[in-house]
């Protein structure tokens, strides 16, 4: 049976791995392929592009379930386009020709024209047998759909720079020209990239305006984390980029709280991390380019 080419071929993973296993498929995957760690290569950016698809949609539980879908129907056709196919043989002569003579006659010829009919009823039985054989040959394997091959969204590539045109930062910091807003309050943000084989661009937004505007930005490199001191209180969530892959999300609203006490002020020091991991305390949605 003709082998049907997936999108968990094009990743390296079993039809049943959990999304951490196909995210880190993607990312071992994209971090040799990508064409900016393969400068002048004619294949990379193709091979580059399969694999953003790929994880476009394994990464997405709806596209992973109509692409194993597919998958079962296009195996199901190659199965029956393998069995081969049983046609009614039309009847051979059945009759016995008579047996020629032990002496013939008149030669060759004299025997053929004695005999004219056996055999004209023989070329036509092999006439007939050779043509069904002929369409009983197995039908040819159908080419992989070219959906499947062609980028669902154009590829990815790191900029040098940060939107505003500044370098990106050697280590985990705000971006200078980019002012940080709401900076008189005593609580305290950490945004733990550190379970990340990706650098982020990070933005916090506060949320208790209409329409809600981003406070600080700011970079982490790959395996560091960042803490925002100062945060005045209120409601704000996490937005971020991954710098290898493009891909944005955001976390759920969070508040920032600053209680007087009669000691003194009660406020906020929360941890989150920017990756999916078992038991972590972020859950984290995707996000339009529009809403970053």
């Amino acid at each position: 049976m003709t082998k049907i080419r997936t999108h968990y071929d094009n990743l390296k993973v079993a039809r049943d791995a959990p999304p951490e296993v196909i995210r880190a498929a993607y990312r071992t995957l994209s971090q040799k392929f990508h064409p900016d760690r393969n400068p002048g290569s004619a294949t990379a950016p193709r091979i580059m592009a399969i694999l953003n698809t790929s994880y476009d949609v394994l990464s997405d539980p709806d596209k992973r379930e109509k692409h194993d879908q597919w998958v079962a129907e296009q195996e199901q056709a190659a199965s029956e386009a393998a069995k081969p196919e049983v046609r009614a043989q039309p009847p051979r002569h059945v009759s016995t020709p008579p047996s020629p003579p032990k002496a013939i006659s008149g030669g060759t010829g004299a025997h053929v024209r004695e005999y004219w009919s056996v055999y004209a009823v023989i070329a036509i039985g092999v006439a007939i047998w050779v043509s069904g054989e002929s369409r009983m040959a197995p039908l040819a394997p159908q080419p992989l759909p070219a959906s499947v091959a062609q980028p669902l969204r154009p590829q990815y590539v790191r900029s040098n720079a940060a939107p505003n045109g500044q370098p990106w930062p050697t280590l985990a910091g705000y971006i200078p020209g980019y002012q940080p807003l709401h900076t008189d309050g005593l609580s305290s943000v950490t945004e733990d990239n550190s379970g990340n084989d990706s650098d982020v661009f990070v933005k916090l937004v506060f949320r208790d305006s209409a329409p809600s505007y981003p406070v600080r930005k700011f970079y982490i490199p790959a395996f560091s984390r960042f803490t925002l001191t100062k945060v005045t209180a209120g409601s704000y969530d996490i937005r971020y980029r991954d710098l290898v892959t493009g891909d944005l999300s955001r976390s759920e609203t969070f508040s920032l709280e600053e209680t007087a006490t009669y000691d003194g002020t009660q406020f906020s020091n929360m941890t989150m991390t920017l990756y999916k991991v078992k038991n972590g305390n972020t859950r984290t949605y995707g996000l339009r380019e529009a809403e970053f």
